[in-house]
């Protein structure tokens, strides 16, 4: 089934086909809700969404309407692929096909699509585009991008030719685009910053900063240790060698086995009467709160992007995030936090030590350039940008090279020469790294 898809019918409204697995649906577990919010802030498109979601297992599999959302049309989708990005190529490919099925059963006919993950949902878009003529933008986020961009050096090639075929790349993951650069150099003048979407709350009234100092750290406990949380307390047990009266007060979700983990790694660090682990709270009582601190502490690693370092300095409280993930590279020329080295115990418990010492410094410096943030992370900014970019895709406006490569008729034959290195590669050696010959 070859061929440009024709218009949406019955809307005057351009249609925008959404690929994403981290979007809600009546199938999946708690996720984040970035995707969605940006969808239903934008209802001047029409939207279709297929919300993924890898089954290991093909019996598992599934395809299946949700009730009517809101947003627009949703299908959630399980559908197959195995673990540890296995064979990862293939399972794109089967899930590009079962889409392009279900586009036509239900007569969906996009002017657009969107992959809101460049290295997988992208592998999709980046199909059904040379299929259907479409052109399709992607989203990046670092996360799910390093697993494919860093570990499996063999598909470099075809997210080489991925992003090079997307007309616009909006970067959730700012501090990732270094990284695709070096694999796709091409890409360097269709890069859009989009944030996620976070509500800003009115000016807190002028407040002054706790005394003794208190700070916070909101997270889900279960993975701790990506939150940096194992070197956040030994870093505060140093600073609190200056600042006896400091302490952390800790928001989130957790089991047993892991409040047992926490409570050793408190003990052990000689701050149990300095971390208070308040549990799980209703959103608008955290936002409430927030004022009260010194400083949000999330010293994360590998974090596509970190809504809640936004929430803090909307609050007018300063941050402490690891350079290279999160809300790195979207913070350029401004002083609203610290940004340490991933690990770097030292250098967290420098960051707390300045929270201490200049903690009416930095909530000034927050609250002076609150204009700033708003114009970057505000809803009204960041919704026209994104609207203005689709708008010019589907005009036409777009790179040409980039629609023209996406016309070009998309054979099986050509699966081999998109995944070889520069090298060449051997079937076996291909075969040992994916896990599975590819077609």
């Amino acid at each position: 089934m070859h061929g440009n898809l024709p218009s949406s019918k019955g809307s005057h409204r351009p249609l925008i086909l959404h690929l994403s697995a981290d979007y809600p649906d009546s199938v999946r577990n708690r996720t984040t809700l970035a995707v969605r919010n940006l969808i239903a802030a934008t209802p001047g498109f029409e939207h279709a969404v297929v919300s993924l979601k890898r089954q290991t297992l093909p019996w598992r599999t599934y395809l299946r309407k949700e009730p009517r959302d809101p947003v627009g049309r949703v299908f959630a989708f399980g559908y197959w692929g195995l673990p540890f990005g296995i064979a990862h190529f293939a399972s794109m490919w089967f899930a590009a096909r079962r889409i392009r099925a279900l586009l036509a059963a239900e007569g969906i006919r996009p002017q657009v699509i969107h992959a809101h993950k460049l290295c997988f949902e992208g592998i999709i878009a980046w199909l059904l585009a040379r299929w259907s003529g479409l052109p399709f933008v992607a989203s990046l986020r670092g996360e799910a991008e390093a697993k494919i961009v860093r570990w499996k050096p063999s598909y470099r090639p075809l997210i080489k030719r991925v992003a090079r075929d997307a007309h616009v790349i909006f970067a959730v993951s700012m501090w990732f685009v270094p990284e695709l650069r070096r694999v796709a150099p091409s890409t360097e003048r269709k890069i859009r910053p989009l944030p996620n979407l976070v509500i800003i709350p009115d000016m807190p009234a002028q407040s002054r900063v706790p005394q003794p100092p208190c700070f916070v750290s909101i997270l889900d406990l279960n993975v701790y240790r990506k939150k940096g949380f194992h070197w956040l307390i030994p870093a505060f047990a140093i600073a609190a060698q200056a600042h006896p009266d400091a302490t952390l007060d800790v928001f989130g979700w957790s089991n047993d086995r892991v409040d047992a983990e926490l409570a050793q790694l408190v003990a052990s660090a000689g701050c149990a009467g300095r971390v208070r682990f308040r549990g799980l709270r209703p959103h608008a009582q955290i936002l409430d709160e927030f004022p009260q601190y010194a400083a949000l502490l999330l010293p994360s690693v590998n974090e596509t992007f970190g809504m809640v370092y936004l929430e803090a300095l909307f609050a007018g409280v300063p941050v402490l995030y690891t350079k290279g993930t999160g809300i790195d590279g979207h913070l350029a020329g401004l002083s609203v936090g610290i940004g340490v080295p991933a690990g770097s115990v030292d250098a967290i418990a420098a960051a707390i030590d300045d929270f201490c010492r200049n903690g009416t410094r930095w909530r000034d410096a927050v609250r002076h350039q609150r204009a700033e943030l708003a114009a970057r992370f505000g809803q009204a900014g960041i919704v026209g940008r994104y609207t203005s970019d689709i708008s010019a895709v589907i005009d036409g406006n777009g790179h040409e090279r980039t629609a023209a490569s996406a016309r070009a008729e998309f054979r099986e034959t050509d699966v081999p020469r998109l995944l070889s290195t520069r090298r060449s590669r051997s079937p076996h050696e291909l075969t040992r790294e994916s896990g599975a010959r590819l077609p």
